[in-house]
């Protein structure tokens, strides 16, 4: 079961990459900045939590992801010793097409799945969550309308 869950998350992903080509990000970088443009301020270890990610990794994508000025840091008036990360207008702007591209494409999918192949991969991860006691949110699987939108 694990397999095919693996093997649709990278064709997902490598997919994801040419949706955002143009853009010059990759589908990492692009969640990230759909992430952090919806929030006011977001913690660096919210969103190494969000990517499933080394630290390395995290602090490399950020690296990038400032350099070319997608995002900032600031350090947090919470914890004097963690960052927050904020993206830029330019980075905002990446972020939110990102996202629609994504939602668009998660909308293609699941114009081949039935309300029961959903409620499905939810109870599939409810039973991963529940065997490994690792409970990361995300957002559940979108319901379609009867005009097929959201």
């Amino acid at each position: 079961m694990l397999s095919p869950i693996h093997q649709a998350n990278r064709q997902a992903s490598l997919h994801i990459d040419g949706l955002l080509a143009d853009l010059s990000v990759t589908a990492q970088e692009g969640q990230l900045l759909a992430f952090v443009s919806a929030r006011n301020g977001v913690p660096v270890t919210a969103i190494l939590r969000l990517l499933g990610a080394p630290k390395s990794t995290g602090t490399s994508l950020l690296k990038r992801l400032e350099t070319a000025g997608l995002t900032r840091r600031r350090s947090n008036p919470d914890d004097a010793r963690s960052w927050l990360v904020f993206a830029t207008t330019r980075g905002r702007g990446i972020g939110a097409v990102a996202r629609e591209r994504v939602l668009h494409f998660e909308r293609r999918i699941q114009a081949h799945l039935a309300q029961a192949d959903l409620d499905a991969l939810v109870r599939i991860v409810n039973a991963v969550t529940a065997e490994t006691g690792i409970d990361l949110p995300a957002e559940a699987p979108r319901r379609q309308n009867s005009q097929g939108g959201q």
